[in-house]
């Protein structure tokens, strides 16, 4: 089965982290480790002869990837701007450090100065910390409106109401209010 790049972007907002890291998914339904860059799947239980080797599906499909898409960061920086966001800079500056290249290497195969690739390398660090706050906030928002989440006050009611002294509320801030242990 093979996905149209239109079917590849329904499908990638849809997948988690872990998913996008490993380059596949796992249907549950049907027991099958399935590429998400292409669909080909491989069927949980069976084995697969892969040169000297007999690999398992999950392993298939990690080998699929290799082979076929070049890995899980060639594929995913590859990928159209409009599914990935990321300039042709940004995805040139991802690219030479997952080589492991250092800042001057950087400097001489992009032909930029050394405080331009220290700019760019801080500002790719800013963005993730902001995708990893942004998806925090989205994801707890998706779970207050599903109802699966109290706000910090009505805990604090509920345990008001049931006696329990043995937690006290953390309000450093609203933001990271928890429970501690007495």
């Amino acid at each position: 089965m093979k996905l149209t790049e239109l079917e590849n972007y329904k499908n990638f907002k849809d997948l988690s982290i872990e998913e996008l890291k490993n380059g596949y998914i796992k249907k549950e339904e049907t027991g099958e480790y399935a590429c998400i860059y292409c669909g080909e799947s491989f069927e949980e239980g069976v084995i697969y002869p892969h040169g000297e080797r007999l690999l398992t599906a999950e392993k298939a499909v990690s080998e699929h990837i290799w082979e076929e898409h070049g890995g899980a960061f060639h594929s995913l920086v590859n990928l159209d701007k409009q599914i990935c966001g990321l300039s042709e800079i940004q995805k040139s500056m991802l690219y030479y450090l997952y080589e492991g290249n250092d800042n001057k290497d950087i400097c001489d195969e992009m032909g930029i100065s050394a405080a331009t690739v220290r700019t760019h390398k801080f500002n790719l660090q800013k963005a993730k910390r902001e995708a990893k706050i942004l998806l925090a906030l989205l994801e707890t928002a998706e779970d207050e409106t599903a109802g699966s989440q109290k706000r910090p006050l009505e805990i604090k009611k509920d345990i008001d109401q049931s006696n329990t002294s043995r937690f006290e509320l953390n309000s450093l801030h609203p933001f990271f209010t928890q429970f501690k242990y007495k």
